[in-house]
């Protein structure tokens, strides 16, 4: 007949797959929207560029020495300036994936998803 082995070699043995389990148990993925819930009056369907981005747009990035005519970076002051920045990637790589812009700090949720929804549409004009 084989000696019971030790209390201190079967706890040896036993606690670092309880631990492990416990972590594991504990571990749990949710989205950025289930942890961080969008405004339900935030509008995301048909956003245009007239009715909603060209607000956003002057208010945080066509404002005087940032994204205006003379200044050396893109000119948002006008649909066809936006457009080209949204169609080369440059307004999505910024705002929504680095949010390094606006320099003055990222915008809303509800502004990032209807920046989204204007860009995933083709980014129309009306």
């Amino acid at each position: 007949m084989q000696p019971l082995p030790s209390l201190a070699c079967f706890l040896s043995r036993i606690l670092p797959v309880l631990a492990g389990l416990w972590v594991w148990a504990g571990c749990a993925y949710h989205t950025e929207e289930e942890l961080y819930p969008l405004d339900p009056n935030c509008q995301t369907e048909a956003i245009t560029y007239t009715a909603n981005i060209r607000q956003l747009i002057t208010t945080n990035c066509a404002l005087s020495g940032c994204h205006v005519a003379g200044t050396g970076r893109a000119n948002l002051t006008t649909y066809a300036g936006v457009k080209q920045v949204a169609d080369n990637g440059l307004i999505r790589q910024k705002v929504i994936v680095e949010k390094s812009m606006p320099p003055s700090g990222p915008l809303s949720a509800c502004e990032i998803s209807q920046l989204d929804a204007w860009l995933r549409a083709g980014a129309p004009e009306n």
